[in-house]
């Protein structure tokens, strides 16, 4: 039986923008901007980075494997949501929410905020726990019916519109109040304020679900990651798992990819850093074009988590009427 084609998958949200403010220079892409421009346009996995992930492995819910990785020894038992620790930041009319990427969360902290959490929760059959000080989940008794809305679609913006929505919204909607409360009043919180850091006032709850194995049938065979939902999704299936760091040797079957650093720039507004990651991601690329064209893999999928992605052959990449545009031309200004 010959081995698997060697395909390399590569979602890297945040490569197409929204970039806050026109980049004045650079970034110099030669690489991408070749892939760009000969590759085909194709249905891309999902319209955000999570989406995107549980898509393209089957499964129905973000939370219960990004826990897995989080904590390997978690029973995999239960309903879990994601129970992110957020600053919530009163803007005119509005909240605005900042996730805890920027807000340097100790474990002590974690610890104690939690603790309080739980001795309030415990009858309303809600328990949260934090293998990592900025991650945290939730377990509840009763799976809530509502729809949820990524963290990464919420940050530096408003949570008017965003709030979970479905029968039991206005019961999640007062639970989530109490938090609130709770944290405000919480002795953490005012220590942080009175140093000057922002409080850790709201959780943002999405992505439950009960975690199952996955099937292995078109799922990828290696996985590159260093985030925890790609390298749980990538046990569940049985998938191989190395940290991301070099572009990866080619090997049978479909290695993927999750490259996070551009979207962490473009959630910060980051435009310097944005152009340096993406000239670092450019030149990560190289070597893996230069596969492609002396056809040690057989195909390239560039997919930006936008709802599009595209993929690039050995045969595309002989379109030559395919003129390279620089991708400064091709982002999204916000």
């Amino acid at each position: 039986m010959s081995a698997a084609p060697v395909a390399v998958e590569l979602l890297v949200p945040g490569l197409l923008g929204p970039v806050p403010a026109p980049v004045d220079v650079g970034p110099v892409t030669p690489t991408l901007d070749l892939l760009l421009a000969r590759a085909d346009s194709v249905a891309g996995f999902g319209a955000d980075a999570a989406g995107a992930l549980c898509a393209r492995f089957g499964a129905a819910a973000s939370a219960p494997y990004a826990l897995a990785a989080d904590d390997p020894g978690w029973d995999r038992g239960g309903y879990w949501m994601h129970a992110d620790p957020v600053h919530l930041r009163p803007d005119r009319d509005q909240l605005r929410l900042f996730d805890a990427a920027n807000l340097g969360i100790s474990r002590d902290e974690a610890d104690a905020l939690v603790a309080e959490l739980n001795a309030h929760f415990s009858a309303d059959g809600l328990r949260v726990v934090a293998p990592a000080a900025s991650r945290w989940y939730l377990h509840v008794q009763e799976p809530p019916d509502l729809v949820t809305r990524p963290l990464e679609r919420v940050i530096g913006r408003s949570v008017d519109g965003a709030l979970p929505q479905g029968p039991d919204a206005l019961r999640w909607a007062s639970l989530m109040n109490e938090v609130q409360m709770l944290l405000f009043q919480s002795q953490v919180n005012e220590r942080r304020e009175r140093e000057g850091r922002p409080a850790v006032n709201g959780l943002w709850t999405w992505g439950g679900g009960q975690w199952q194995a996955l099937s292995s049938v078109g799922s990828p065979l290696h996985v590159v990651a260093d985030d925890p939902l790609a390298r749980g999704l990538a046990e569940a299936v049985g998938a191989s798992i190395v940290p991301l760091g070099g572009a990866p040797t080619p090997a049978a079957g479909v290695t993927l990819v999750h490259w996070r650093s551009l979207q962490r720039c473009v959630l910060d507004s980051d435009q310097e850093g944005w152009v340096g990651a993406v000239e670092r991601l450019d030149r990560w690329l190289a070597p893996l074009l230069a596969n492609l064209r002396a056809g040690r893999i057989a195909a390239l999928v560039l997919d930006p988590c936008d709802g599009s992605s595209r993929r690039a052959t050995r045969a595309a990449l002989r379109r030559l009427w395919r003129r390279p545009k620089a991708l400064v031309r091709q982002i999204d200004l916000g």
